[in-house]
Parts: structure tokens; sequence; C-alpha cells
């Protein structure tokens, strides 16, 4: 199985059920394969899908669970979303925005440094700081778009702030850190406007509607990565309100 294409959605009928899901594509063909566990069933059962899109490699990076389906990311392309729990469960495919689309094999590698899709406030948001080729005489930008609905086939853009505006104002120098393009962590879970990020030893929130730092602190990882810490290691724990500013209090980072 590949960890970039297992996804785990929690039943829709409650009592602790789940449900595993790989989505199979067959390359060359048009067809894929949906394999799941039900924890109400006991045992796996494969479907065939029809697989919505043309010839190029889909370069998955992880799987979104969100309004009981799943979401299969790749952060050069866009979205795959089915509802494994239907009995003939369809494939739609949602690019992301135009603008924001890379060639393919683009980013390889490191696209989780700079790109993030999670949930946050109930909805499906993408987050964008990559800059390769897009930034001349300037600094690379932070947006923040959102999927307005589960059946929406296009994103809107809610906010936008260039790191030089981040980097000037005095809540970022009074956290010390460098001027450095940091790693992309995650999207605040309950709070749109909150976006974290890596940098040297500390893990940094800045508020993109109010483009300022709203949390920096260390942070020391148990378990890490065996390679470079990205935002598909990195899972929401808990958080707290801090001047009205949501601030995480845990976070989960597997490899």
């Amino acid at each position: 199985m590949h960890q970039a294409l297992l996804g785990l959605i929690a039943s829709p009928g409650g009592g602790g059920h789940y449900m595993v899901s790989e989505l199979r594509p067959i390359m060359g063909t048009d067809e894929a394969t949906l394999l799941s566990f039900s924890s109400e069933v006991g045992k796996w059962v494969e479907k065939s899908v029809h697989y919505p899109l043309p010839r190029r490699i889909f370069a998955p990076i992880g799987v979104v669970s969100h309004h009981g389906r799943l979401w299969w990311v790749d952060l050069t392309w866009g979205v795959i979303t089915s509802d494994p729990f239907a009995s003939d469960p369809a494939l739609r495919f949602v690019p992301l925005p135009p603008d924001r689309v890379l060639r393919s094999r683009e980013a390889w590698g490191e696209s989780d440094m700079y790109r993030c899709v999670g949930v946050s406030a109930g909805k499906l948001r993408f987050v964008d700081t990559y800059y390769m080729g897009r930034v001349i005489g300037g600094t690379p930008n932070i947006s923040v778009w959102t999927l307005p609905g589960p059946d929406s086939t296009e994103w809107t853009l809610e906010h936008e702030v260039s790191f030089g505006e981040i980097w000037a104002d005095e809540s970022y120098k009074a956290t010390g850190l460098p001027v450095e393009i940091p790693t992309l962590a995650l999207i605040h879970p309950e709070n749109p406007d909150v976006v974290y990020f890596f940098l040297e030893k500390h893990m940094f929130g800045v508020d993109v509607r109010a483009r300022k730092v709203v949390d920096c602190k260390l942070y020391d990882l148990v378990a890490p990565p065996r390679c470079a810490v990205a935002s598909r290691f990195v899972r929401a724990g808990g958080f707290h309100n801090n001047n009205h500013q949501g601030c995480l209090t845990g976070l989960m980072i597997q490899s």
C-alpha cells in the first residue's frame, strides 16, 4: 500500500466505525480501483471506478478527510475526491487555481515545503508559498484559498501577503528569527487566517489577514521524520484562544 494514497475516514453512521481506502490508478487507462476496509463489515472490498484524469502522473502527497469524502492531494495539480461509502463511488477532480498549477514533476519532492491542503473552520483550504519562477524583484507571497463547498470546482482567494511585509513588521522582528523563507507547516484548524511555519528550531504563526506574527515558540520532535520536516508530516492537535487568535497547543509530526 502507498501511504500517500491511503485515507482514513469516520463512518457517517457513527459508533466509532471507520473506513480505510486506497486509491489505485491503473496507469495508461481511465480506470482505477478503490480498495477499502470498513470496520463495520470487517473485510477489504475492491471496487472499480472511472479515473477522471488525463495521462499525466498524479503525484499524491497525502489524503484529507472532509465532509464525508476523502480528498487525495497532489500539491502541483489538484485533488481527487470521492465518497468511499457509496455503493457505486465516483471520482471527481478539482484542479488548483489555474495560475497555481505546476508543470508535471515541477517542485518534485519539495512541494510540501511550500504548499498544503487542509481543513480549517469546516472548509477545505489551499495554502501556497511556492515562488520558483513567479517572483521577480520582490519576495514570495503567502496566499490562502478556499474551496467554498464540497461540490465546488473553483477555489476562492481569501488572503495574500508578501513575506516582505511580514519581515518588516515589528511582530516578526520581535521573534529574533532571520529574514529567510520558512518551511510551511499547516493552516490553523479553526482559524483560516493563521498559517504556521517552521524556521530553524522555531514554529511561528502568521495572521495573513492582519499581516503579523501571532505565535512563536520552540518546537521539539520526539520522533522526527526521516527527511526534512514539511507540511505532509504535520497534524494539528489542540488550540487555545489568545487575544482572539487561535494558538496551537499540540502537534503530531509523523514520518
